[in-house]
């Protein structure tokens, strides 16, 4: 599956760049790039065609205009929920893009509400313009938070400071952010692309194939006692050991030069 594949989606721009890294910009900003119906259902494609092609190595996700996501558009003519097969749950798409096994970044360039915050929160790395808001407005409306962010706020940030950002409701500071791990860095707004980007291509470089292992045993490692860390860890190091990235990696080590990845 290569670049040339990927569809056009609607409410969002996708641009597959040479050094293999996804970028995807949510695109309605009219409306604070909130999600309708066709945005939830192109992410949700989006995330499963990335995840399929082996040559995309990295997926950036932005906002167009001065936000990144603002949540449910509660106005939107078209108000599918996010697509599910019959024995899913309605957010089961949360799981997908948070397994996703190449590294995910998320450009914060404005307003992050709600179900934005959680999309956000889903990716594995956060880098937030100065202007950026993390809201989680949930209960603020008296919704029950979702877009998995009841998982990923107290396994980021802790679970004292998570139930009282959820229960408040209001902006979270973005020096707390980062002091709590939320976020990796606050730039000048004209940066948070480039910022992403630049970070993505030296993750696109990277041994991919490896990082998603890694990946996944430390998600898994979040809810398993130390014992299933080190069989987990086991398996990865043996999956990995006849790759073509651990053999030039070595090779790399033994010859004092850099190593040239391919992601297998």
């Amino acid at each position: 599956m290569g670049a040339s594949e990927y569809p056009d989606y609607e409410a969002l721009q996708v641009e597959v760049r040479d050094d293999g890294v996804v970028l995807a910009t949510l695109d309605r900003p009219e409306r604070l790039n909130s999600f309708d119906g066709p945005m939830r259902h192109s992410i949700r494609a989006l995330v499963q065609r990335v995840k399929a092609d082996d040559d995309a190595r990295v997926l950036v996700f932005t906002g167009a205009g001065r936000g990144f996501c603002s949540g449910a558009d509660l106005g939107a003519e078209d108000q599918r929920t996010w697509p599910s097969a019959s024995h899913e749950t309605r957010f089961a798409w949360t799981t997908e893009l948070l397994e996703m096994p190449k590294p995910t970044i998320a450009a914060i360039n404005g307003v992050a509400a709600g179900g934005g915050l959680g999309l956000a929160l889903l990716c594995d790395i956060r880098i937030c313009s100065t202007e950026a808001r993390l809201l989680p407005i949930w209960l603020k409306r008296a919704v029950h938070p979702d877009d998995l962010i009841t998982w990923t706020l107290p396994r980021q940030a802790g679970y004292s400071r998570a139930l009282r950002w959820l229960y408040l409701a209001e902006d979270i500071p973005l020096e707390e952010a980062r002091e709590a791990g939320l976020i990796s860095s606050i730039v000048p707004p004209e940066r948070v692309l480039d910022e992403a980007l630049e970070l993505a291509s030296r993750l696109a470089a990277g041994p991919t194939a490896h990082f998603g292992l890694a990946k996944q045993a430390v998600l898994r490692g979040l809810n398993r006692e130390p014992w299933d860390g080190a069989l987990l860890e086991t398996w990865g190091a043996e999956k990995v050991a006849d790759l073509h990235d651990s053999i030039e990696g070595r090779a790399a080590f033994r010859e004092k030069r850099e190593p040239e990845f391919k992601g297998s």
